[in-house]
């Protein structure tokens, strides 16, 4: 039976090689990451299928890479294995133990032949933070292994840097990386390795991408990993015994593991014994976690071998293969357990029938709506049945609420934790606590999905930029004394949008949505609000809604997705007038648009369709010297959110067959107005005498900058009107 590494050495060897008729490689990191916090629990990855043969038979490729492989007359006769099943299982964990980038010099070259989700280093961290297990025995240096863990409680540790082409390369991560001395000389060799290793044990990371050594490479003596983890060692030394002179520590439950008569060289005040003792600490857990790292990739791979007389028959099994049903889901175990109960027929049915159902809608959440008022919905036209089937999104957060609501009582706040939306909480549901709870939890998943569409608005779920958002309201819009009441749902859309714009849920989300489930309802039911202090990261955070991001002068960050869509989500909850004459008024909002809804405007019948809409139209500035093929590109300018709202598709192909001058008369001011366009809109949008093309891009989007960070601002104001 193969191991791991045993694998990777004839992949390097070309005696393991994908055969050309293989996918590509595709699995997003998220995907990967989970592999791999498998892979640290000792979990099996799965068996591989390989077929002998000889390496004339296919054209062929290694692991991880997208070029074929170039061989040699000599080597066309070599016998190989051809892997027909397990591609992706093993370029994930090849990628993340290799260094694929370890000749600095030809680093580029290497980044062009990998397939995209494999330009990436991989890293766990040892430290953890708030509220997490201690699972590599940071706090007392004292690590037993991850074997007795579940995946989902070593998931969070294991964390990826992507490795970009032109970007980051001042980051110590990247095999770009070049920091200089103190002559201005760039670092090199073992000098380089132990500055990058002070940088990664700064940030309690330990690099994966060092573990495994190829036969071909002359072996490190000390590769990155080993000497980050005697740093940490060292340095976490240090802070013990600050802690142990500071009391908090006892110096006997420290050392006596690694030196059984600590107390009578401690009672003796043998300096030099202690030393020793605090020296074997530091050693211990860095050799410990030194061979865990080591024997990962020791771990067997259960594979078959297929003779080499079924080589003509290579493409045949590889589709047979890869047409066998996928294994079951979280979802598909519960709706099993489920079954025990078939009262009202299985889980699955139950909840496709409530997504279809027609609810009726609060007055609450419908006041302030301009326009003829809906009295009754349904959740599907939000998409959250695809094809008729039960969304992707809803299933995991039924799933996740479902555990909330089956495990925590509101107000426990010790109760709570990010166990509760993951895995081990989810398979740990009895078919008692799935029955008492899905009645339940169905409601408030609907009821926040409403709320998303008439206060948010978001016209489709799989638009929604953070699905854990839906958790917090759905915890509190359940309860009718919220749903029913205006002023607690203003303070759920408050907490919304000042998460949403100031980037608290870029990163940790698990965490922060859990950390939200209590603070929203000290905010809704008691007044206390701790999210306040976001107030003025609202369009203004570094690298994620700042004004330098949105008008893409921040050379080191690309405007994120959930930046884009929330901008226009936002300019669509205030029903903003379609882009139409003066004559004609049609309020723009998520649930017309979600049903496709048929409107008449001008005795003209369509559906209601929006489209995403460069308010200062591309053919505009064409006409001052810029080609429409620039203009297009995702980095110019005017691809900013700052140009961009939802119109009408009938009203963009009635601007579409209009002169540039015509458009800008064409539209009238109220309709800009409440697309948070300065006005008047003519004036604004004509480029001024004196200015040049860049000036001009600039001043319309910094005006218009101005008046959503500020539109935001005041309805937030209103909508929050005491903080405390």
């Amino acid at each position: 039976m193969l191991t791991i590494k045993d694998s990777f050495d004839l992949n390097e060897e070309n005696k393991l090689v994908l055969p050309d008729f293989q996918r590509n490689y595709v699995w997003d990191y998220e995907k990967q990451r989970s592999l791999l916090s498998s892979i640290f629990t000792s979990l099996p990855m799965g068996g591989v299928l390989i077929l002998k043969g000889e390496l004339k038979e296919f054209v062929a490729k290694e692991l991880c890479f997208l070029k074929e492989l170039e061989i040699s007359e000599e080597e066309r006769t070599k016998e190989c294995f051809f892997l027909l099943d397990g591609q992706q299982r093993l370029s994930t964990i090849k990628s993340a133990f290799s260094d694929f980038f370890y000749d600095k010099e030809n680093w580029r070259h290497v980044w062009d032949n990998l397939y995209p989700k494999l330009r990436t280093r991989w890293f766990f961290r040892v430290k953890p933070r708030t509220g997490e297990e201690d699972i590599f025995g940071w706090d007392n240096l004292t690590f037993e292994g991850l074997d007795k863990l579940e995946p989902d409680q070593v998931i969070e540790f294991i964390e990826v840097k992507n490795v970009l082409k032109t970007k980051d390369l001042d980051k110590w991560f990247h095999p770009g990386y070049s920091p200089k001395d103190e002559n201005g000389e760039a670092l090199s060799g073992s000098k380089l390795k132990t500055y990058i290793a002070k940088q990664a044990v700064s940030d309690f990371l330990v690099p994966m991408y060092s573990v495994y050594q190829p036969p071909s490479r002359k072996k490190e003596r000390k590769p990155l990993h080993e000497s980050v983890l005697q740093k940490l060692a060292n340095d976490r030394v240090e802070e013990l015994k600050a802690e142990v002179e500071d009391g908090k520590k006892d110096i006997i439950d420290l050392l006596s593991e690694v030196e059984p008569d600590i107390g009578e060289y401690y009672e003796n005040n043998d300096e030099h014994e202690i030393r020793n003792a605090w020296s074997m600490l530091a050693a211990k857990w860095s050799e410990k976690v030194n061979k865990f790292l080591t024997e990962l990739i020791d771990q067997k791979i259960p594979n078959i071998e297929l003779p080499a007389d079924q080589i003509s028959r290579a493409i045949a099994i590889f589709e047979s293969i890869n047409s066998n049903p996928t294994a079951l889901d979280n979802f598909d175990i519960i709706v099993a357990k489920a079954a025990r109960n078939d009262e009202g027929g299985s889980l699955s049915l139950r909840i496709h029938n409530e997504l279809k159902k027609e609810i009726d809608l609060s007055e609450a959440l419908l006041e302030g709506i301009m326009g003829e008022k809906p009295v009754s919905w349904t959740s599907e036209i939000m998409g959250t049945l695809e094809n008729n089937e039960i969304s992707k999104s809803v299933k995991k957060q039924f799933l996740n609420l479902l555990s909330i609501f089956s495990h925590y009582t509101n107000g426990q706040d010790n109760d709570l934790k990010i166990d509760h939306i993951k895995k081990k909480k989810h398979l740990s549901l009895n078919h008692i606590q799935i029955k008492e709870n899905t009645e339940l939890t169905l409601k408030a998943l609907i009821r926040a999905f409403a709320f998303l569409q008439f206060r948010c608005g978001v016209i489709k779920l799989s638009s929604l930029p953070y699905e854990l958002m839906i958790l917090p309201i759905a915890n509190l819009i359940v309860d009718d004394s919220v749903w029913n009441n205006k002023y607690k749902l203003d303070k759920i859309e408050y907490w919304y949008w000042i998460s949403i714009f100031s980037g608290r849920y870029r990163e940790r989300q698990n965490e922060q949505c859990i950390n939200d489930i209590k603070d929203l309802n000290d905010l809704v039911n008691n007044g206390e609000n701790k999210f306040k202090t976001w107030y003025t990261h609202i369009l203004n955070e570094p690298g994620y809604s700042s004004k330098d991001v949105l008008m893409l002068k921040d050379q080191n960050h690309d405007i994120p997705g959930a930046i884009k869509t929330s901008l226009l989500q936002y300019i669509i909850s205030r029903q903003p007038f379609d882009f139409l004459p003066n004559a004609s008024k049609l309020y723009l909002n998520s649930w017309d648009i979600a049903r496709e809804k048929e409107v008449t405007v001008d005795n003209n019948v369509f559906t209601l369709k929006v489209q995403d809409h460069h308010i200062c139209p591309l053919y505009e500035v064409t006409r001052i010297g810029e080609t429409t093929a620039k203009l297009r590109n995702e980095k110019h300018i005017l691809n900013s959110p700052l140009n961009r709202t939802f119109i009408s598709s009938y009203s963009n192909s009635k601007i579409s067959s209009k002169s540039p001058s015509d458009y800008l008369k064409y539209v009238n001011n109220s309709s800009v107005r409440n697309h948070f366009i300065p006005t008047p809109f003519e004036d604004r949008y004509t480029k001024k005498d004196g200015e040049n093309i860049q000036q001009y891009y600039e001043r319309i989007l910094s005006e218009r900058y101005t008046k959503i960070s500020d539109g935001i601002k005041d309805e937030l104001d209103k909508l929050n009107p005491i903080s405390t």
